[in-house]
């Protein structure tokens, strides 16, 4: 029984999760500068740092886990049922500014872009479903330090990719997206809601990686959780040429 619980919360994790990435590569390229990332809404009561991942029981429900790392990644997943881009770059342009909020310890910080792609269907134009494939970190910024129990904004200038890979036999789609690192003591940005591990609309996905994604490094060991809010913002601008 035990077997059969958590194989059913995997699929509706699954499913969960396909509705946000799809519900993100829908969203119409952003026409002006903007804010994109998490809503900020939640405080940021994670008391755990990259030593620790709060994940599924075995028998049901939520617990924290010990990853027996010092540093980790973490990247936005979206919201349930929300068009909401909180990851990837919605086109080809800049990142100018970047936002965290913090708890009391927070722990230091990098800005790093993964890039992650899917096939293309030649006809339509769409991404394949069931393709895309993520990530590979092309770019990890300079550490910070966020000031305990506030909002930190600092100015940055990160390009980003939106493109289509063209080819005699297939198209590629290869989208960046942003995410943060962090290194050492202290605490992550997350904010962990009412009911983790729920599938219920607006609720936020974060997806980790322990350790820290290195520039260069492929990662498809993601550990994707429901109801946890990473609380980074990144202010995007379109435009941008190779």
């Amino acid at each position: 029984m035990a077997t059969e619980r958590a194989n059913y919360r995997v699929k509706r994790l699954a499913a969960a999760l396909s509705i946000a990435a799809g519900a993100c590569a829908l969203l119409a390229p952003a026409a002006s500068a903007r804010w994109f990332g998490s809503t900020m809404a939640g405080p940021a009561n994670a008391p755990y740092g990259c030593e620790t991942a709060l994940t599924m029981a075995p028998l049901g429900g939520t617990q924290l886990s010990p990853t027996g790392q010092t540093s980790c990644t973490y990247r936005h997943g979206g919201y349930l049922f929300s068009n909401r881009a909180t990851f990837l770059a919605p086109r080809t342009g800049r990142v100018t500014k970047i936002r965290v909020k913090s708890g009391p310890n927070p722990a230091l910080l990098r800005p790093t872009v993964p890039t992650g792609s899917s096939r293309v269907n030649t006809f339509t134009g769409q991404d394949l479903p069931g393709t895309y494939t993520c990530c590979t970190a092309e770019f990890v910024g300079r550490a910070f330090r966020p000031r305990p129990n506030a909002i930190t904004t600092r100015r940055v200038r990160i390009k980003v990719f939106n493109i289509i890979e063209k080819d005699i036999n297939i198209r590629i789609h290869s989208s960046d997206g942003l995410a943060l690192s962090a290194v050492g003591p202290g605490t992550v940005p997350l904010s962990i809601g009412p009911n983790p591990g729920g599938f219920e609309s607006g609720t936020p996905i974060a997806t980790g990686y322990w350790p820290r994604t290195k520039k260069g490094d492929p990662r498809v060991d993601g550990y994707s959780m429901t109801g946890i809010d990473l609380l980074f913002q990144w202010k995007f601008k379109p435009g941008l040429r190779r």
